[in-house]
């Protein structure tokens, strides 16, 4: 099959929808597919992949917007003969593969990879929505499509609840086991001064206010007033790192928190594989992949059950979960784990044997391959607009945004970029 992949993240980007793109295209292509990306961002040595041209929030620069026309978008998709497309977000990239799909008569699978409704506070007042706005523009823009793709039971059920009647198939992302077997190739210890027999607790994740950075952050605290020697390394960047570093003044944990920004996926697989535990008290999660990472690297974790990371994981299987994220329990039961080395290996096997029966990418590429084949025999739909108020507020509201608030980001340039013509993408 030739497939399009429209998505807002991709490669070299290092959120979680960026990298699940990106490895769901490998293992497709492993399967014989030809695999095609439409994105705001990703190689432009690679043929396969469109990228478009761009905006991005000032205050938040690792998020790019498309802000392409259609015009270049539908002759990719015709060019390469593209049979289904495959969207992987509802928004900038989600409305351009609708067009396409009413343009071109092409089926079309979407993923819904986020909760939306717990990131709607991110939208800028007066322009953030209700939960039921979201909750119905969520439905509308899954029955536009042929077939919906949730990553786990819990979201498959959300959306039923929110009115998807649409076909719904729960299909897990997968994780790419083989990149965490090889040995680590550099000592994570020498580059931050870590003594050696200290322990070293791991986070991965945006920093944000969901991914309770803090709790951890806290974790730490009472783990060293407890009398354990112990660093927490904290991976990736978002709006959050300033206040964090702020709360590591207040709680005088400067010499023991150490921030690395985001990494490249290689160098970030040899820190699973160094770090003593997985630590994880996210609340809004639709699978958390980390915590599988974490457990291919046979790292084992500790973590709340919240959402998609209690769908994901089962407890005793590499980690020790929590109903809910209780200071006193979580940090019980990390300092548990840092002084039972017997038990820190028991996980350690059984979660690496649990992500590697369960979670690969080349178990999930074939589910995915047998909800394309569904899709192609019915054949495109018809997409029609929305009336969500929400939706129309947006249309409106897009282009009284300051442009001050946005940069280019097209071959590296910094002018201001204006947000009129994607306003134009959400109106009738």
């Amino acid at each position: 099959m030739r497939i399009a992949m429209f998505t807002d993240a991709y490669i070299p980007q290092a959120n979680g929808v960026a990298v699940s793109v990106h490895l769901f295209r490998k293992a497709l292509e492993q399967l014989g597919h030809e695999v095609y990306i439409v994105s705001p961002v990703g190689p432009s040595f690679d043929r396969k992949v469109l990228v478009l041209g761009g905006v991005t929030f000032m205050s938040e620069k690792q998020h790019i917007i498309a802000k392409s026309g259609l015009l270049p978008i539908t002759e990719f998709v015709k060019k390469n003969k593209v049979e289904v497309i495959h969207s992987h977000a509802p928004f900038a990239l989600g409305f351009r593969a609708l067009a396409v799909q009413n343009r071109l008569g092409i089926p079309h699978v979407h993923t819904y990879h986020t909760l939306l409704v717990e990131y709607r506070h991110y939208i800028p007042r007066p322009l953030t929505p209700s939960r039921r706005s979201v909750e119905e523009f969520s439905a509308w823009f899954c029955n536009t499509v042929n077939r919906v793709i949730a990553p786990t039971e819990r979201i498959r059920k959300e959306l039923t609840k929110y009115g998807v009647k649409r076909p719904i198939d729960v299909i897990p992302t997968g994780i790419d086991v083989d990149l965490f077997e090889s040995e680590p190739t550099f000592d994570i210890r020498r580059k931050w001064d870590i003594p050696r027999n200290s322990k070293i607790l791991l986070f991965v994740g945006r920093l944000a206010k969901e991914k309770n950075v803090g709790f951890i952050l806290q974790c730490t605290k009472k783990l060293l007033d407890r009398g354990c020697d112990v660093y927490t390394i904290i991976v990736g960047e978002g709006p959050e790192r300033v206040n964090l570093r702020k709360k590591c003044r207040e709680l005088s944990l400067e010499s023991r928190i150490i921030f690395t920004g985001s990494l490249p996926r290689k160098e970030l697989a040899d820190y699973y594989k160094q770090a003593n535990v997985f630590v994880f008290a996210s609340s809004s999660e639709t699978q958390g992949l980390v915590v599988l990472e974490s457990l291919a690297a046979a790292l084992p974790v500790v973590a709340v059950a919240e959402m998609g990371v209690g769908d994901v994981l089962r407890d005793g299987e590499g980690v020790i979960l929590l109903d809910r994220a209780d200071l006193e329990v979580f940090t019980e039961k990390v300092e548990m784990l840092l002084n039972d080395g017997r038990l820190r290996e028991r996980l350690s096997v059984k979660g690496r044997e649990y992500v590697k029966k369960y979670w690969s990418t080349e178990a999930s590429a074939k589910l995915a391959e047998r909800c394309y084949k569904k899709a192609i025999l019915e054949g495109a739909l018809p997409a029609e607009f929305t009336d969500n108020l929400w939706v129309e507020k947006i249309a409106s509201g897009l282009k009284k945004i300051p442009n001050r608030l946005f940069k280019n980001v097209v071959s590296g340039g910094a002018r201001r970029g204006s947000f009129k013509y994607f306003a134009r993408s959400y109106r009738r």
